[in-house]
């Protein structure tokens, strides 16, 4: 599709420039387009004090998107926090383009943003494909890099696509089988391995049209099903009948602050693949009750995600590997973060990045899943980023007892 083209069906599709209410006791922040080549800006934004070591946050998806919510694991004292939108996906334009978007043109766009902000080194914070695309970032510059935060280790070996489009039938059958009935309804094809997945899913999603909007709202909710194990409480909607009564009700006023529409929250989902709704799936009726802009939110995310998943599984993964080339960063602090009932992502994953970076520090979460946001992940990530932090405090040099003289 054209540049022009694409603008028109992000805007179609989210409703852009319609303005969104400022979010409570936002921190100061600076942001930016940056034009990275190849018909492509990428969007940024930077906060926290500018004398503190620097943390590029690096999302997932593909096709994921920033979530500010990332920074809240991390001191907000002691970090600067750089988040960007990859190519294609989030505020970087345009929207959904796949020409000239590969592993290698990120890697490169982060260098170009680290050389914009006038950054000597920073360290690297990813989740889930944010992990590949952080190491693959610091095997490549490895002199740039002050250390890393990773979360659901994703090293994009062909068993671990395999595993996310096929071989997890084996622990979610009926969510595996309703994915696969989505991607037979826009094709016309029911696919028989992984690689047909891949096969019949891109016509479709290429398109943007309905079919290709409910295979990509397919795609991103088989996704989000495998990812929680911690599934919160399915989010409540307002009942218009009952308005009335929750009038000068502090309580029930709380309460109605706290719901989120169904819609929204897996627009949140589709944002990022760690980063899943407080209500992994939503039945019919509930995502009926969304409204038409959290609609087309959800929408626009489900789609920047399935396609550029699609597009990298298909087109540019595996990478060249990255366990053969982790000595170039292994003398670097790192702190793995990993659910053990990870559906997404495996732990061997994690295991096998552990075993060739001996001085990383190896948490395995029990009771958690690929979320970023599932308790025990935050509570790991909180202690990951401190240590990370303490572990970057210069060490004072000691001041020299000069000799006694003789009188």
């Amino acid at each position: 599709m054209t540049d022009e083209a694409n603008s028109a069906v992000k805007s179609g599709l989210t409703n852009e420039g319609s303005g969104q209410p400022a979010a409570e006791r936002a921190p100061a922040f600076e942001d930016g387009m940056l034009d990275v080549g190849d018909g492509h800006a990428m969007y940024w934004r930077a906060q926290g004090p500018r004398d503190a070591p620097v943390m590029l946050i690096v999302h997932g998806g593909p096709g994921g998107a920033m979530n500010l919510k990332w920074g809240e694991v991390l001191d907000a004292s002691k970090w600067r926090m750089v988040f960007f939108d990859q190519r294609g996906c989030g505020k970087s334009t345009p929207f959904g383009k796949l020409e000239h978007n590969g592993t290698n043109d990120l890697v490169g766009d982060m260098e170009k943003l680290r050389v914009a902000l006038g950054i000597e080194k920073w360290a690297l914070f990813g989740g889930s494909w944010g992990t590949t695309l952080a190491l693959s970032y610091g095997v490549t510059h490895p002199e740039r890099c002050l250390g890393f935060l990773l979360r659901g280790i994703f090293l994009a070996r062909k068993e671990d696509i395999d595993w996310f489009l096929w071989d997890v039938q084996r622990v979610f059958p009926d969510a595996h089988r309703a994915f696969l009935d989505a991607i037979e309804t826009a094709s016309g094809q029911r696919p028989r391995n992984a690689a047909e997945i891949l096969a019949f899913t891109g016509a479709p999603l290429a398109r943007f049209d309905d079919a290709g909007i409910k295979l990509a709202r397919a795609w991103s909710g088989f996704e989000a099903t495998l990812s929680v194990v911690n599934k919160p409480a399915p989010a409540k909607v307002a009942d218009p009948a009952r308005k009335d009564e929750s009038k000068g009700d502090e309580s029930k006023g709380a309460e109605s602050k706290a719901e989120v529409p169904v819609a929204a929250a897996q627009s949140d989902a589709a944002k990022t693949t760690a980063a899943l709704p407080e209500a992994s799936q939503a039945d019919a009726t509930q995502a009926g009750q969304a409204s038409p802009e959290a609609t087309r939110e959800a929408n626009a995310a489900a789609i920047s995600m399935s396609l550029l998943e699609h597009h990298y599984m298909a087109h540019e993964l595996p990478p060249e590997p990255l366990l053969p080339r982790i000595g170039r960063i292994a003398h670097l602090p790192c702190v793995l973060v990993h659910g053990r009932f990870d559906m997404v992502c495996p732990a061997d994953q994690v295991q096998a990045l552990a075993d060739v970076w001996p001085g990383a520090q190896l948490s395995i979460v029990d009771a958690a899943g690929h979320w970023t946001f599932e308790p025990g992940n935050v509570t790991a990530l909180k202690a990951g980023g401190e240590y990370l932090a303490q572990a970057l405090v210069p060490t004072p040099t000691p001041t020299p007892t000069p000799a006694p003289t003789l009188g």
